[in-house]
């Protein structure tokens, strides 16, 4: 058969129209498969799991209008038919008129798709508003609709996970203030933007300042907005300030008294507590948070660094494996490999670490852990390399306060007491001076009456006694 005469036998089988039809109603369902499984909160795998499908069926289908016919008797195999039965040799005017029918229902889907989507997106930002300050009412935006725009498509990048999304909501959010100036909640969310953006992606003390400076404008605008607090509470709770303990503590409690409702404030709440070792405080207002969002894993995640450090491994284990493993997966890991350390399980520790080791050598908690652990098998040389691995990777890590507290439990368990106490000193000094870890810790027992120690400790203990007035 000749090219010409297959493609006029292609034509009388009606795969031409099969295959436009199939086309224009597949690209219809992905279309609004796209738009509304999302709305109803759909897993992704959903969506991804149709377009396969749709993809798949393309060439079945194909197959099918040129192997079979629809005829009055039913569907036969082609060359069974008299094509003087077939259906579609009699109505191929329906089957155009068809095919056109749903070209109407997709011109008129793309007209109003803009329309859909735009109050989706509306809905969907109105909710996340709600979640992350809920004295964010109607009233707190803005009557200017160019304004009202910016800042909702600043809320939409907002909600994405990249540092060029970040970016893109922060133009938004300046653009919208630009329109209007006394616009409050653009002041509020440009200040979180910027603050995630230093938290996250930039530890530049810029980005700190920044949103240390929307804040206060947000709170000048409008003085019952909650969500500001929390952003100044972590901008004295950073790096740059020290790890300013009651400051930011005084910050949040302002948040809360505005907003009981307002998660992320007990989350950072009992992010600063767990630190200054108020463990019972930080329990409370850590499982304060998950009632108000259950989905919060990063305060699921201070919950299960709690209990470690009061020494409940078995219950802090648990509330590790609650956390998905795409959630802050370093840091949680290395947590779970300390924690089977601590349940004297250091191979199952060790497995772990290796795992994760293949993909990021120069991980500062992990090799800090592994340090620990090679020193508990009196190998040192091997943990001293660990050690040097930490700090060479440790110098732009914002909570590297944790990194010293573990190089300081590897030199106790190598007997150096002095570069032990060094290290927890430092630990102390650069945010996390915990007074009951360090007293109870099991692996900082050769400490015990060692002067320099002793010392640190009832600075320590001094400092924990006035955390607990505030």
């Amino acid at each position: 058969m000749n090219l010409k005469k297959y493609i006029s036998e292609l034509k009388r089988r009606n795969v031409f129209k099969a295959a436009i039809a199939y086309l224009v109603v597949a690209w219809l369902v992905a279309q609004v498969a796209s738009i509304f499984l999302p709305t109803f909160n759909a897993p992704p795998f959903i969506l991804k799991t149709i377009l396969f499908l749709l993809t798949i069926g393309f060439p079945i289908w194909l197959l099918f209008a040129w192997v079979y016919e629809m005829t009055p008797e039913g569907i036969k195999k082609t060359k069974e038919v008299d094509q003087k039965t077939s259906i579609l040799a009699k109505t191929g005017s329906k089957f155009n008129k068809l095919i056109i029918v749903v070209l109407i229902f997709v011109v008129g889907f793309l007209l109003i798709k803009p329309l859909w989507k735009t109050k989706m997106d509306t809905v969907d930002v109105e909710g996340q508003i709600e979640k992350n300050d809920s004295n964010s009412k109607t009233e707190d935006l803005t009557s200017n609709l160019k304004a009202l725009d910016f800042y909702l498509k600043g809320e939409y990048h907002h909600k994405k996970v990249t540092l060029s999304d970040i970016d893109t909501a922060i133009s938004y959010y300046k653009k919208a203030i630009e329109i209007d100036t006394e616009f409050a909640m653009a002041y509020n969310k440009l200040a979180s933007a910027y603050m995630r953006k230093s938290l996250t992606f930039d530890p530049n003390p810029k980005w700190e300042e920044e949103a240390y400076s929307a804040a206060g404008k947000a709170l000048r605008l409008n003085s019952t907005l909650a969500n500001p607090h929390v952003i100044q509470g972590q901008f004295y709770w950073s790096q740059s300030h020290n790890f300013a303990h009651e400051e930011a503590i005084n910050e949040i409690l302002k948040a809360i008294a505005k907003d009981p409702k307002l998660g992320v404030a007990y989350e950072q709440l009992a992010l600063v507590q767990f630190h200054i070792g108020l463990f019972e405080d930080a329990l409370q207002n850590a499982q304060k948070s998950l009632e108000l969002d259950p989905g919060n894993f990063m305060a699921r995640r201070f919950i299960g660094e709690t209990l470690l450090f009061q020494g409940d491994y078995n219950a802090a284990l648990k509330e590790f494996e609650k956390i998905p493993v795409n959630f802050a997966p370093e840091l949680t890991r290395s947590l779970k490999a300390l924690n089977f350390f601590y349940l004297k399980q250091p191979e199952k520790a060790l497995e772990l670490l290796n795992a994760d080791l293949k993909s990021n050598s120069n991980n500062p908690h992990f090799a800090s852990v592994y340090a620990i652990i090679m020193a508990s098998k009196g190998q040192n040389i091997d943990a001293v390399k660990r050690i040097e691995l930490a700090l060479d990777n440790s110098e732009d890590f914002i909570h590297a306060h944790h990194i010293y507290h573990h190089l300081g439990i590897a030199f106790a368990l190598m007997n150096d007491k002095q570069e032990a106490v060094d290290w927890l000193n430092k630990a102390a000094k650069t945010g996390f001076p915990n007074y009951p870890l360090f007293h109870s810790d099991p692996n900082l027992i050769n400490l015990k009456g060692y002067q320099e120690y002793e010392e640190l400790l009832a600075e320590l203990k001094e400092k924990w006694e006035y955390y607990q007035t505030l």
